[in-house]
């Protein structure tokens, strides 16, 4: 089984004052750090650590799901704006952060904590007022049919994206998970002059990691200098640019939406359109509506 990664990161606050740090992985699940799930709680991290050990807490065990377990799951962060991308977390799921909260709060009026545990029982009855109106505005939202399931739909289409990539042969030169522009342009078939013009006018929406000295041995290259992409904008890029592998994506994705490579029809409008509602949020929005880069510049065989 690959290990999951998290692709998506974000600041929760949920109590004035206190702020953790969110994720949600691959597989959609919505996770909060090890560190981040101590600070919500008020506990020390090495406290939380220590209760996964012992797992369950007679103090807490009448209140929890039967079965839940608080096993350690462990995530590579992948999300570019997290201050730990490219490293290995520990997180707790949503699931089993909302089973402590409720825990410790019907321990604390069952009185059931220990004295050294009820300032972790009142901060989660605090909690539990604050998870009520947040679960209150999603439900009336998902209720009324407002973003939740195109969200889903775009992050379903997203993760196949990447995935369709590798089954059209994509390999990046880093561990699979970063490519050089040579590579790009080869797995395109378009001139590195083409794809240079086009990632210098999306420059705000596909951003470049810089490679460090090992990185660049690893590849054999002996330039100075040298940029990666990650496989998530290599699809942003893919999608985005009409060139003959780009237009077998679409179609094996989507299907026949139009005529990829006339930009003037009705079709290929349409094909934007779902293009960029597929994407929308995950920074594609632009690139949906100015997909002709390739269109008007001459795509030769490199």
């Amino acid at each position: 089984m690959s290990e999951q990664k998290a692709v998506y990161y974000g600041q929760v606050k949920l109590i004035p004052g206190i702020i953790c740090d969110g994720y949600v992985l691959d597989n959609a699940t919505a996770v909060m750090s090890e560190r981040g799930t101590a600070d919500l709680l008020g506990m020390h991290h090495k406290s939380l650590q220590s209760m996964a050990v012992n797992w369950p807490q007679k103090t807490l065990e009448p209140f929890i799901d039967n079965g839940l377990s608080m096993a350690a799951n462990l995530v590579e962060v992948v999300a570019k704006n997290s201050p730990y991308q490219g490293r290995k977390i520990v997180v707790y799921s949503s699931h089993i952060i909302e089973n402590l909260v409720r825990a410790y709060a019907f321990a604390l009026a069952s009185d059931r904590l220990r004295e050294a545990q009820e300032h972790i029982g009142k901060r989660c009855v605090f909690l539990m007022g604050a998870l009520v109106r947040t679960a209150l505005d999603a439900a009336i939202k998902e209720a009324c049919g407002f973003i939740p399931e195109v969200q889903k739909t775009a992050q379903k289409n997203y993760l196949d994206a990447v995935e369709l990539l590798k089954e059209f042969g994509f390999t990046g030169s880093l561990g699979n998970q970063l490519a050089t522009k040579k590579e790009i342009a080869t797995f395109l078939k378009i001139p590195t002059t083409t794809l240079n013009y086009f990632l210098y006018k999306h420059r705000n929406e596909i951003q470049p990691v810089s490679l460090d000295q090992a990185m660049r041995r690893a590849i054999g290259s002996k330039a100075r200098h040298l940029n990666g992409y990650q496989l998530s904008d290599v699809a942003k890029i893919s999608f985005a640019m009409d060139t003959e592998t780009g237009i077998e994506l679409k179609k094996r994705m989507f299907g026949q939406v139009g005529v990829f490579a006339t930009p003037t029809t009705k079709d290929e409008i349409q094909w934007r359109q779902v293009l960029s509602r597929i994407f929308d949020g995950f920074g594609l929005q632009q690139l949906g509506q100015t997909a002709t880069t390739a269109e008007r510049m001459p795509v030769r065989q490199s």
